[in-house]
């Protein structure tokens, strides 16, 4: 309905409606304005160049690395699994162990007999000052035999 509307509208209420509209004066930019305008474009390629090369320096990079795992996926030499790289750990850990107990001073620790050794210490000392004693008896017994041997022998002999 609107389109019927404005066909009946004559040339001229048409000029009038498009004349009143006020038309955007252009203004031109002041000497700030393209200063500051400027400096934005150069540091606008500043960042750009900065970025270009560090793209350039990815690339090289990536390259690098691409040939590097290209060289490690032709080796023909297979690569330990998880399970061989947790048993290889294992190992290394009780050979630590055993160097870091290796290099300890071994600890001399005294702890009170227990009674069974006390009584069997006991036993074997009462033996030994037994047989000493009997020991000595007979060593008296004979003593007293050369003595009295002597003796005789004195007096045989004037």
């Amino acid at each position: 309905m609107s389109l019927e509307s404005e066909r009946r509208l004559s040339m001229e209420e048409l000029k009038q409606r498009n004349a009143s509209q006020p038309t955007p004066a252009q203004t031109c930019p002041s000497k700030e304005e393209w200063d500051n305008l400027l400096r934005m474009i150069s540091a606008l390629y500043r960042v750009t160049t900065e970025q270009s090369n560090a793209l350039e320096n990815l690339e090289r990079h990536t390259e690098a690395h691409t040939a590097l795992l290209r060289e490690a996926s032709s080796r023909r030499e297979p690569y330990p699994t998880q399970a061989q790289m947790e048993a290889l750990a294992r190992d290394v850990a009780e050979v630590q162990r055993l160097l870091r107990q290796a290099g300890k001073k071994k600890e001399s620790s005294v702890s009170p007999p227990s009674l069974a050794t006390a009584l069997s210490v006991l036993i074997w000392l009462a033996l030994i000052l037994l047989g000493t004693m009997v020991g000595m008896v007979v060593l008296q017994v004979i003593w007293s035999g050369l003595a009295a041997l002597w003796s005789a022998v004195q007096i045989l002999i004037p």
